[in-house]
């Protein structure tokens, strides 16, 4: 997976041979397991001239790094400036379920979002899509059933500078759609208000060209009637609002 790489690291990286970089990749020490890995979710920089992918272990998720000695020989080409493609993201969003509501249908909305937008607006946008406030932390996991065995995971509490759920967590204002989501068919868990729960699967559908209109976040389709947010209890206030 590759992403976060600088322009003038990114032109030396794509210069070597495929074969070459997925040797390179499928051959990186990690400190946990003791033993060559396959290197995942890599960035790339320069570091006193010399090329360095830094990025995590694909078995336990610790960090490796991975220096190219060699990168010191291989001359930078001149930038060439290239017209940005916009592209939309489309996907499908879906409630599970949550510690205070009991679905008895299907709830999901299809969402069209840019690429280029921040976890943080893609949050926003789903809780809005379903009728919710927007107030509280969340997080993106790609494990569905244990955040903790995650592989990627985006929270709110990292920008707020609180502690994360494991180590290789980052932040959701800095990351951007495709910088999460690479291609489609991946999934990944979207984890709204940590005292309610409130669980929503989330699938990558489609990548598509975006037109000038549609360059605004929009539902495409809807199905089933959102659950209150804060459901009313027994004496007519409705719960975390007392």
């Amino acid at each position: 997976m590759q992403r976060n790489v600088t322009n003038e690291a990114l032109r030396v990286w794509t210069d070597l041979p495929a074969d070459i970089r997925k040797k390179i990749l499928a051959n990186v020490f990690c400190p946990q397991c003791a033993h060559a890995v396959t290197m995942n979710d890599y960035n790339a920089s320069f570091d006193g001239g010399t090329l360095v992918l830094r990025g995590f272990c694909s078995i336990c998720g610790h960090k490796v790094a991975r220096v190219l000695e060699e990168s010191k020989q291989i001359p930078v080409k001149p930038t060439v400036s290239k017209k940005c493609v916009l592209e939309n993201y489309i996907f499908e969003v879906l409630i599970i379920n949550s510690s205070v509501c009991d679905l008895k249908e299907k709830v999901m909305r299809k969402i069209r979002i840019s690429g280029i937008k921040s976890l943080y607006n893609f949050a926003k946008v789903i809780t809005q899509a379903f009728g919710f406030q927007f107030d509280h932390c969340f997080g993106f996991y790609d494990n569905l059933s244990d955040i903790r065995k995650c592989k990627k995971a985006f929270e709110l509490f990292v920008d707020a500078g609180e502690a994360p759920a494991t180590e290789i967590t980052k932040g959701v204002k800095k990351t951007k759609i495709a910088q999460a989501f690479i291609r489609a068919g991946e999934k990944m868990l979207f984890l709204f208000d940590y005292g309610d729960e409130w669980r929503f699967y989330i699938e990558l559908k489609e990548i598509r060209k975006a037109d000038k209109r549609e360059s605004k976040p929009a539902v495409l389709e809807s199905i089933g009637m959102t659950p209150l947010q804060y459901p009313l209890c027994e004496d007519g206030v409705n719960e975390g609002e007392s």
